[in-house]
C-alpha cells in the first residue's frame, strides 16, 4: 500500500494505491494517525487505486474517520472501485462515512465538524464484557433466556477480540489468521493457535460454530477473570436447605454501567463509532441484550440505527446469522413437542 497526500485550501486529500488488508493495515493508521496529529482536521481519502479492502481495512478507515471527528475534523471517502464499493455497502460505510463518486465532490462535501468526546474503556475484555451484559444483575446467574446462544456469542467475543488485536482478518470468502505473535493473553493465544491448525482459509460461519461447540470454558474463564478482578462475588447458598446453589452477584458495577452507557449514547447518537465498541453493540444486539438498555417504543425508533451499526462488522454478522438459527431451531423444537 501506498499513500501520498495533497492539500487543496483546507482539506487534505489522501491517494492510497494497492491492498488495504491486515498486512498493510498498520502502516496505512500510523500514517493517518500522523497526518491527524500533525493538524489535518478535513479529510479526503481518495480509493481510486484500491483493489482490495478486508475487515481491518475496515476497521482502519473506521478507526481514521473517529480519530478526526475527536478532533473536530471529517473523513470522507471518494471515487471507490466497483470490488472496494461492494464491501464497503455490504458492511453499510455509507450511513456513517460519506462515499463519493469524485475527489471533487467528496471535497466539496466537507463541511465545520462535531466535538465529540470518548469515554475511558473498562479493563475488561469483550468475553467478559458480553459475560456481563449476559448476567442477571440481581439474582447473580446468567439470564434463562440467554443460556441457548451464551456460547455461541462468547466465540463471537474471542474472533472478534482477535481480530482487533490483528491477529486474524475476515473479507467476504473467509478469515485468516495474519500474525502468529502472542497477544500475551493465555484465551485468545489458545484460539489464535487452534485457528493455526486449519492450514486454508475457512469462512468465518466454520470458525465461529467451531469455537461455539467448545465455548464452555469460555464462561468459565469469564467468571475466573471477572472474580479476579473484584467485579463479581461469589456466594453459596441452600435451596429449602438442601440443594446448594451458587450465584454471582455484582460486587462493583462500575464496568456494567459503563458498557450500557456507552452503548446507548453510541445508538441514540449519530456519531461515528469506535471499532470496538462496534464489535460490542454487535454482540449485544444478536443476543437482545439491548432490551435491557431501550423500550420498546426506543428500539423501535433506533432499530435502523442499529442495524446499520451492526453491519460494520463481517465477523458479527455470521455470528448474528448463526444466532438466529439456534433460536429457529429452538422455536421448531418447541412447536413439535
Amino acid at each position: 500500500m501506498t499513500i501520498s497526500e495533497r492539500k487543496q485550501g483546507s482539506v487534505t486529500i489522501v491517494q492510497a494505491q494497492g491492498r488495504l488488508d491486515a498486512g498493510s493495515a498498520p502502516d496505512t493508521e500510523k500514517r493517518l494517525t500522523a497526518l491527524v496529529a500533525a493538524g489535518a482536521r478535513q479529510v479526503v481519502l481518495d480509493l481510486a487505486g484500491v483493489e482490495y479492502l478486508s475487515s481491518a481495512g475496515l476497521r482502519v478507515l473506521l478507526g481514521a474517520a473517529k480519530r478526526l471527528q475527536q478532533a473536530q475534523g471529517k473523513l470522507v471517502l471518494a471515487t471507490p472501485t466497483p470490488q472496494v464499493r461492494q464491501v464497503l455497502d455490504m458492511a453499510g460505510f455509507s450511513a456513517l462515512i460519506p462515499v463519493f463518486a469524485t475527489a471533487a465532490a467528496a471535497t466539496a462535501c466537507l463541511a465545520p465538524p462535531a466535538v465529540l468526546e470518548r469515554p475511558e474503556r473498562a479493563p475488561v475484555s469483550l468475553v467478559e464484557e458480553v459475560y456481563l451484559l449476559a448476567l442477571d444483575d440481581q439474582r447473580g446467574v446468567i439470564k434463562p433466556t440467554l443460556l441457548p446462544i451464551l456460547d455461541c456469542a462468547l466465540a463471537g467475543a474471542l474472533l472478534m477480540e482477535l481480530a482487533l488485536c490483528g491477529r486474524i482478518d475476515t473479507d467476504a470468502t473467509g478469515l485468516r489468521v495474519t500474525s502468529s505473535e502472542p497477544t500475551g493473553d493465555a484465551l485468545l493465544d489458545d484460539a489464535l493457535r487452534e485457528l493455526q491448525r486449519q492450514p486454508e482459509p475457512q469462512p468465518t460461519s466454520y470458525w465461529v460454530e467451531a469455537f461455539t461447540e467448545t465455548a464452555r470454558h469460555l464462561q468459565d474463564q469469564a467468571l475466573t477473570r471477572l472474580l479476579a478482578k473484584g467485579v463479581l462475588k461469589q456466594e453459596d447458598r441452600r435451596l429449602l436447605w438442601v440443594f446448594a446453589v451458587r450465584r454471582y452477584p455484582i460486587m462493583d458495577d462500575r464496568e456494567v454501567k459503563e458498557v450500557r452507557t456507552r452503548l446507548r449514547e453510541l445508538i441514540q447518537s449519530d456519531d461515528i463509532p469506535d471499532p470496538r465498541d462496534v464489535v460490542l453493540l454487535n454482540l449485544a444486539n444478536a443476543c437482545r441484550l439491548l432490551d435491557d438498555l431501550l423500550t420498546p417504543p426506543e428500539r423501535e425508533r433506533l432499530q435502523p440505527r442499529i442495524a446499520a451499526l451492526a453491519r460494520l462488522d463481517l465477523i458479527g454478522q455470521e455470528m448474528a446469522r448463526l444466532i438466529r438459527s439456534i433460536e429457529q431451531m429452538m422455536a421448531t423444537a418447541m412447536m413439535v413437542y
